[in-house]
């Protein structure tokens, strides 16, 4: 079942936000996933002095059979508590595309603190390692290439991944909107609605619930 109209938009921007949409070809974007893409940029700045913005993809080697996300949670639980035992207050987004005679692969927009790391080069290669560990497939020195860095574009062209964001930066706001259009990339519709039954497309981390009304803790 297809993503349903009144949940898509194929507007230039999302709350003054560019992102990836195309009138012209029908190239749309999910109105849920811009918002929780939104919710985690707006909370990251609320929670870090500097924000360090990067994307990688994650694919199944040919031949594996994993219907479910299983595999994919359990990788994303190990690597943002990774992430997390160095500091980094890890958040993402995540989502899961699959056409209808292909294997499943998820897209993710990873947020971290820009105090503690300012390169995309040891996440990656971790990430790389827990993928392969999670698969079962024996360690490898340079991997299986399962983990896309996002540093090529779909037509081969190069493009940067990894982009600081820092307050004093005057740069800040439109560095900030062309990150907030590479990650609407997730928010494509196309190769969504193709996931069985019960199997979540969307993923992201939670943000804590700030509580400030006593009358509203006391019903927590």
């Amino acid at each position: 079942m297809k993503i349903e109209n009144k949940n898509i938009t194929t507007a230039k921007t999302f709350n003054d936000y560019p992102i990836m949409t195309d009138q012209d070809t029908g190239l749309s974007c999910d109105i849920k996933i811009l918002t929780e893409i939104e919710r985690q940029f707006q909370h990251a700045e609320d929670t870090k002095s500097k924000i360090f913005f990067m994307r990688y993809d994650i694919r199944f080697p040919e031949g594996f059979n994993h219907a479910d996300n299983g595999a994919f949670r359990e990788f994303q639980s190990k690597f943002m508590k990774n992430l997390s035992r160095k500091g980094l207050k890890p958040q993402y987004v995540a989502v899961r595309e699959q056409s209808t005679e292909k294997h499943q692969h998820y897209h993710v927009a990873l947020l971290l603190d820009g105090q503690k790391t300012q390169s995309i080069h040891n996440h990656i290669a971790t990430a790389e390692r827990l993928w392969d560990s999670t698969l079962g497939l024996p360690a490898r020195e340079n991997g299986y290439g399962l983990i896309d860095d996002c540093t090529t574009g779909r037509e081969g062209e190069k493009q940067v991944n990894g982009v600081m964001l820092r307050p004093d930066d005057p740069e800040m706001e439109v560095k900030k909107d062309e990150c907030f259009k590479r990650a609407s990339y997730l928010a494509k519709t196309s190769t969504k609605g193709y996931a069985p039954k019960g199997q979540r497309e969307l993923f992201s981390s939670r943000i804590p619930l700030e509580v400030t009304d006593p009358d509203i803790s006391a019903n927590l």
